[in-house]
């Protein structure tokens, strides 16, 4: 940049725009001055004619900019930020600024996330041209995105426009984009849903990330989410973090739901007891199939899916299966030992994760339950967490 008298004073680093405006104008630009030290320089002091900047009075005259609460800076605040495109379900990098000339002064229009832009900035886009490639620009307009503060003064951008809502999106998808967000954004996205919608989230999300966002949210946010998540998700994820962590976080939680974690957290990782969840469909043996169904509303309620249905004695030992199908064409009368099946295949609460999954594989089940050696129930590995295991064990094998 130069002063009235053509001299240099310094390099332009960044520029001053309001947040809150539709199609903000460049309030200031900031200038590496002397020293290295930044100064806000208001636009009414910029000569903006011509293809260099300069100073339209003496650098002694002017009288810096302050910067307001709305006040953000360009390639601070704005380049290289990620936006959430949720209706392409993936993450969008602006690479670049649209500015338009208004009046004498530069307004932004937009923000430029495609290749090309990222090219263009890095003064790479001739060589693209010499080589043919015809890449696409895609710009987002400015007024579609939202701009908002956290506790931390950190600025936030996400788009507004109301087809990109994260929340018509399923779980596994916003687990994907927060895979990709940095924790601070993550942290952001799983405070807008309820804990529920967070949990099942999270349970989507890998066990590396999983820790890192646990760290970083509210400790009762962190605790009410563990609450809504399935036992068995939430026993490994607790028993990765450190024991102070997982202890605090134990306290916090619903003394019911801390219980069930607690005896979970007692079986070593690599057996039955390790995987499996205590929400389980399980009655008693003696209940006619009408007793059932009402019972089965309450069970619902925490059963992470009602696979199957189990029956218990009076002592609590597992004594027979029956599928909803089975209850809901029983004559209403007749007791569940009745026509429940009592050759159930089971799994010991010790046995080793992969004679699980070969135990489900080879009995076509969708899931198997987990006894102890008095044949008391302890709770069920599902197909679906037997799959999981399978491929996250597979994972490894597949990268070498």
């Amino acid at each position: 940049m130069l002063d009235s008298s053509g001299k240099i004073i310094g390099k332009c680093k960044d520029c001053i725009i309001s947040a809150k405006r539709s199609y903000p104008i460049i309030n200031a630009v900031v200038l590496r001055g002397p020293h290295k030290k930044d100064i806000n320089i208001p636009w009414e002091y910029i000569n903006n004619s011509g293809s260099t900047i300069s100073l339209n009075t003496s650098f002694d005259d002017i009288k810096e900019y302050n910067m307001g609460e709305n006040d953000i800076k360009l390639v601070d605040d704005v380049f290289d930020k990620q936006l959430v495109d949720v209706e392409g379900k993936k993450i969008r990098r602006i690479n670049d600024l649209q500015v338009s000339p208004v009046d004498g002064y530069y307004r932004l229009i937009g923000v430029d996330v495609s290749v090309k832009g990222a090219l263009r900035r890095l003064g790479l886009e001739k060589i693209t041209s010499s080589l043919k490639i015809n890449l696409q620009e895609d710009y987002i307009d400015w007024k579609d995105i939202d701009v908002s503060t956290s506790k931390d003064n950190i600025f936030n951008l996400r788009l507004k426009v109301h087809e990109y809502d994260l929340k018509k999106l399923h779980p596994a998808d916003i687990a994907d984009i927060v895979e990709k967000l940095s924790v601070k954004d993550s942290v952001t996205i799983l405070n807008s849903f309820d804990d529920e919608v967070a949990a099942d989230i999270l349970e989507e999300v890998s066990q590396e990330n999983q820790m890192c966002l646990l760290d970083e949210i509210d400790s009762k946010k962190a605790a009410n989410i563990l609450n809504k998540m399935s036992p068995d998700d939430a026993t490994d994820l607790i028993s990765c973090l450190s024991e102070d962590k997982s202890n605090n976080l134990l306290e916090l939680m619903d003394p019911e739901e801390s219980k069930d974690l607690k005896k979970l957290l007692k079986y070593p990782e690599d057996t039955a007891g390790g995987i499996m969840t205590t929400e389980v469909a399980a009655v008693s043996e003696d209940l006619k199939a009408v007793e059932i169904i009402d019972k089965l509303k309450e069970i619902d309620k925490d059963a992470e899916s009602i696979y199957y249905i189990y029956a218990q004695s009076k002592q609590g030992t597992l004594t027979g299966v029956t599928s909803l199908k089975q209850v809901l064409f029983a004559n209403p009368d007749k007791p569940l030992n009745e026509f429940m099946n009592k050759e159930v295949i089971s799994v010991d609460v010790n046995e080793k994760q992969l004679d699980v999954i070969e135990t489900i594989a080879k009995y076509n089940l969708l899931a198997v339950p987990v006894i102890d050696d008095k044949n008391h129930l302890k709770g069920i590995v599902t197909v679906d967490d037997a799959i999981d295991l399978l491929l996250s064990q597979m994972a490894p094998k597949m990268s070498d």
